[in-house]
């Protein structure tokens, strides 16, 4: 993962460790933690002042395709991911454990989003099933 500053060809920090195809990254609210998801069923936190990755996610058993960052409800950092082994985990970030798993489907899962408020989340499913 390449962290650049916009107009800057060259990178300001890089961040490595996926064993796999990186299938997406996204920003917490503050700006300063990044959540990356990878082939290799893991998820990754990393923070930009440091070159290493601050925590390790291991609980999904097939590909993770997607994770999101919550707003911030009560000052509590929460991640979502979506994975093709057919579950939507929750994580409590600041402890790095799964708070909730969600197994509605049987179909991989590609996308995750939570509500402006926070209170509510949403998946889709290779199937196309939203819940």
């Amino acid at each position: 993962i390449n962290i650049l500053s916009v107009g800057d060809p060259y990178p300001l920090q890089i961040f490595t460790g996926h064993n796999d195809e990186i299938n997406a990254i996204k920003w917490d609210p503050k700006g300063k933690l990044l959540a990356s998801c990878s082939d290799d069923r893991s998820i990754k936190i990393w923070q930009l002042n440091s070159a290493k990755c601050i925590m390790d996610l291991r609980e999904h058993t097939k590909e993770i395709y997607s994770v999101k960052w919550s707003p911030l409800v009560n000052q509590q950092a929460l991640l979502a991911s979506a994975s093709f082994d057919a579950t939507v985990k929750l994580w409590d970030v600041e402890t790095g454990s799964s708070i909730s798993t969600f197994r509605k489907y049987s179909d991989p899962i590609y996308t995750v989003a939570f509500s402006p408020s926070g209170l509510f989340l949403a998946s889709g499913s290779f199937a196309g099933h939203l819940c």
